[in-house]
């Protein structure tokens, strides 16, 4: 059974008449004839009364002109998907980010579907980490960027990267070659409000070193935090990615925490029962090669080579 014969089919089925049919469908009307007797010997069947004014469909054609629809409108739909996929995605593509994963995500996200897929429309819903769930949760995002230890059941959960957290500090605070748990407790820091995510990361971080850290400012503004930093009023703890542009002008320095293993995943948390569509999965697919090839945390060995350094209490001296 092939398609031009249901095509058939229902041609002289419409047409009442052989003759009508193969006007219709631009065939000869012998052409039109051999396509229905295989279809009949593929049923077994005949399908039609033939007669001298047409041909009108028997029982049997009856219950198979139904069937010889369906399929035809499926084979139509199923075309009409497939052409859709050659058609550039458009619509509005929703986005939870913290300010620390927009800060260094969105730049390149903007730009690259901007240049690959103007007709899609990306709105970002900037909040803090803890607040992003809620929002995926409530249907006001399409999708976020967020942590493993922020997932939960209400969401599918893809890991995107390991990201390192780094002490974040002026250039005139000098500091030993290894910053352990104990020259961490010391550094004044700035940080984030105790309901913040990464400030509860550091805190139980620290508390497995039998420290806790020494907070000398809270403040949820990551523009703030860094020019705590810069001004050597207090030291911070951010993803390197973040301040990336300002330790290549000498703004700030940052120093991995390698001794005391600061990291966290970051993935792609999706809620549960969401159906993406094809300008979704596009920016998704966006999202997961700015990270494999353009993440700035990756470049961290060669941008953020410091050398060893002294350090004895809050020295305003610069390192050598």
């Amino acid at each position: 059974m092939e398609f031009r014969q249901l095509r058939s089919f229902l041609a002289v089925a419409e047409c009442g008449s052989f003759s009508g049919a193969a006007q219709l469908l631009g065939v000869t009307q012998p052409a039109l004839s051999r396509q229905i007797c295989l279809l009949e010997q593929a049923l077994s069947q005949r399908l039609f009364h033939r007669n001298g004014r047409g041909a009108a469909l028997n029982a049997a054609g009856r219950v198979f002109m139904g069937h010889a629809r369906a399929i035809l409108a499926g084979i139509e739909e199923a075309q009409r998907e497939v052409s859709a996929l050659r058609e550039a995605p458009q619509g509005e593509v929703r986005i939870g980010l913290s300010p620390s994963t927009s800060a260094t995500l969105l730049r390149h996200l903007i730009a690259s579907v901007a240049s690959d897929y103007p007709r899609i429309k990306i709105h970002v819903e900037e909040r803090f980490s803890d607040d992003l769930l809620p929002c995926l949760q409530a249907g006001k995002v399409d999708f976020a960027v967020l942590y493993e230890d922020q997932r939960s059941g209400i969401a599918q959960f893809e890991k995107l990267l390991t990201e390192e957290l780094f002490l974040v500090h002026g250039p005139g605070l000098a500091l030993p070659a290894e910053i352990d748990a104990a020259v961490l407790a010391a550094l004044p820091l700035a940080l984030p409000a105790r309901s913040n995510s990464l400030r509860l990361f550091i805190e139980r971080r620290m508390a497995e070193y039998g420290h806790a850290p020494n907070v000398l400012q809270e403040m949820n503004s990551l523009l703030m935090l860094k020019e705590f930093a810069a001004e050597g009023i207090a030291a911070t703890i951010l993803p390197y990615g973040v301040v990336a542009r300002d330790v290549g002008t000498g703004i700030v320095r940052a120093r991995p925490l390698k001794a005391l293993n600061f990291s966290r995943v970051m993935g792609l948390a999706v809620a549960n029962g969401r159906a993406l569509d094809a300008a979704h999965q596009v920016v998704i697919q966006t999202i997961r090669a700015i990270v494999s090839n353009d993440w700035l945390d990756r470049r961290t060995a060669r941008e953020c080579s410091l050398g060893p350094q002294s350090w004895a209490g809050q020295s305003r001296e610069s390192a050598a």
